[in-house]
């Protein structure tokens, strides 16, 4: 008994006709979604129902199974997997017949016959870590939702518990970029030789230069006010430093979302679909249908022996030269990861996406192709070179000139690109001259904060222990849905919906919803699987902490102090400015042509009450409005 469809004829490939493989088409069970479903009275014992449809379905498969002589339920091998095979197994425990729990890592034949082999048991810490899980976000949704309703006077908002911790981080960081004062600063650069060889030298500094210092600068090596006066620069110091790049590891759910993501352009939901149909099984030619990768829900880069043998197997035949061979020891894991499954990777490099590409969809292709790269590249030798930084000194001033040789691009060398970088070997040596024929200024500014991406949120979650790998690409979704956020292209920012729910839910549940919290109960999960921690009481202190919250005052939103946002009219003209001076960036320019770039401001142009916001619009662009709208109508957009 499996979950999908196309699972179920990957397995019954595998098998004789004795046996009958079933599906049951994802849940069969859940908490009623219009009550609580919560039995507070005895021990917060959830009350499961059967889903739409699946009683029908659920029928069929016991009709089946009271003709068996032995019973399998093969759910997805993680927590969600584990309550399915919990509810399965207590419809079909009636029928007094041995059952078992299969775990399958991958679909492949090897793997279901080792599983059958070992006849294992439900998980009961793994079912009582995924009950706690649920019920905890059942009393957080059904106790904070309706305050939701009472306190923004809008009835159809609703609150999750970790949907609200991500909210919060994207509303930040809309606000970082509302608050955000662009600097403008100079970067000095000296253009000559050293020996017959052109060179750039960059002035070396820790603080960004404005114009006063730029023009102390070229006060203090001679270029003001006779250009000519500076003739040379004395090599001073030589260092170097060896060169190792490893390649990366082979991908958790969270690193393949942001790598598709940021390569495929493919979000999470469609990540994971095409992934999990990679995992199920394709008909590869004339032959049986064969899972292609490992499990896709998994917070681990581990390799296993076997999979490494395979892929170290294939190098060898066919990038002899690339392979690493250090006795590579599985790397320590993130704090927060479980590991129970190990990497997203192929269950067989020898089926190539070549090989095998008349047999995918294109999409199912390119995703099959970055996680087959990926786990080969995890296995070859590190990039290895030398860097060398030259230092140049005029007065008390720095200048520097770095190169890098490469010795072994190692895995790099299994990209096959075009480009190569041109090495250089120098041999400069101390009391070498810069022979100085000219200098530019670049004129530089800072760049505000950008806004997440679905795979920079989705690395966020995994880097801080907020959320699972089967719950990353849902919780996005569900803020889309709910419509606290936009998505277009690749940036997401809150809607202004979005921005009131956070504002009001971190004010008076940030106890509940902060990253540290959400951190500390994603651990107490986890002892929980591992039976160090009760679910009963898990879920008592998280219940009887929210009741405080909700007993005590609200608290209400104070209006802020104005934030600092350059008026975007004002900045076009900038931007044009802008434009002419960086056209002549590589020409020697006079000083007095750097202006200070004229200062923001963020009351607004029309009325002179209001201030300027910001928010991001349906295509994409920031939009700025007057504070006073719909009472003042100054609207303009990012161009």
């Amino acid at each position: 008994m499996v979950e999908s469809p196309t699972k179920a004829a990957t397995i019954a490939s595998y098998l004789d006709k004795d046996w009958v493989v079933v599906a049951t088409k994802g849940h069969i069970k859940d908490l009623p979604p219009k009550s609580y479903g919560v039995d507070f009275k005895n021990q917060f014992e959830p009350e499961y129902e059967w889903l739409k449809g699946k009683k029908a379905v659920f029928s069929a498969i016991k009709s089946k199974a009271k003709l068996s002589s032995v019973i399998y339920i093969a759910s997805d091998p993680d927590r969600e997997g584990e309550i399915i095979a919990k509810h399965c197994y207590d419809e079909l425990v009636k029928l007094k017949k041995p059952i078992f729990r299969l775990r399958l890592k991958e679909i492949s034949k090897e793997e279901v016959s080792r599983q059958i082999q070992l006849k294992f048991g439900l998980d009961l810490a793994e079912i009582e870590s995924q009950i706690a899980r649920r019920v905890v976000d059942r009393i957080f949704g059904f106790e904070v939702s309706p305050d939701l309703w009472k306190q923004l006077k809008i009835s159809s908002l609703s609150a999750g518990r970790v949907q609200s911790t991500v909210l919060h981080w994207i509303c930040e960081r809309e606000k970082e970029i509302q608050n955000f004062s662009k600097e403008i600063y100079y970067q000095l650069r000296l253009h000559g030789s050293v020996l017959g060889e052109s060179i750039d030298l960059d002035h070396q500094t820790k603080d960004k230069l404005d114009s006063n210092s730029i023009q102390n600068l070229l006060s203090d090596i001679e270029i003001l006010p006779e250009p000519s006066k500076l003739k040379d620069l004395i090599l001073s110091q030589i260092k170097k430093k060896n060169i190792k790049r490893n390649p990366p590891p082979a991908f958790s759910t969270a690193s393949l979302q942001e790598t598709s993501f940021r390569i495929l352009g493919f979000d999470s939901k469609k990540t994971m679909k095409l992934a999990q149909m990679l995992f199920e099984g394709k008909k590869i030619g004339t032959g049986e249908r064969v899972g292609l990768i490992t499990y896709m829900r998994t917070d681990s880069t581990r390799v296993s022996l076997d999979k490494r043998e395979l892929g170290e197997d294939y190098l060898n035949k066919n990038y002899p030269g690339l392979l690493s061979n250090i006795n590579s020891t599985p790397k320590k894991q993130k704090k927060y990861s479980q590991d129970a499954h190990e990497a997203v990777i192929p269950t067989n490099p020898n089926l190539t996406p070549d090989s095998i590409s008349s047999y995918l969809s294109p999409d199912e292709k390119k995703l099959y192709t970055l996680i087959w790269e990926r786990f080969l590249v995890s296995l070859m030798k590190p990039e290895l070179g030398e860097e060398t930084i030259y230092e140049f000194q005029k007065e008390k001033h720095t200048f520097y000139y770095k190169n890098e040789l490469i010795t072994d691009f190692g895995f790099k060398a299994f990209f096959k690109t075009d480009k190569k970088k041109i090495q250089k070997q120098l041999d400069w040596k101390l009391g070498d001259r810069f022979l100085y024929e000219s200098y530019t200024i670049e004129e530089k500014q800072t760049e505000p904060p950008v806004r997440y991406t679905q795979g920079k949120l989705v690395q966020k979650m995994e880097d801080t222990g907020v959320g699972r790998p089967s719950t990353y690409g849902s919780i996005i979704e569900t803020l889309k849905t709910r419509k606290y956020i936009v998505e277009y292209h690749k940036s997401i920012g809150p809607t202004a919906l979005g921005l009131k729910v956070n504002d009001y839910l971190f004010l008076n549940f940030q106890d509940m919803i902060g990253e540290s919290f959400t951190k500390d109960l994603e651990e107490k999960l986890d002892q929980v699987t591992e039976n160090k921690e009760s679910r009963i009481l898990l879920i008592q202190n998280f219940y009887e902490g929210l009741l405080r919250i909700l007993r005590s005052p609200r608290k209400k939103n104070t209006p802020l102090a104005p934030v600092n946002v350059p008026n975007v009219e004002q900045n076009k003209s900038e931007r044009a400015v802008a434009r002419k001076t960086s056209s002549s960036k590589k020409q020697n320019i006079k000083l007095d042509t750097i202006e200070s770039s004229l200062k923001p401001t963020n009351i607004c142009p029309v009325c002179q009450l209001g201030f300027v916001k910001t928010k991001l619009g349906k295509k994409g662009k920031t939009i700025y409005f007057c504070s006073r709208y719909p009472h003042c109508d100054y609207i303009t957009y990012e161009p």
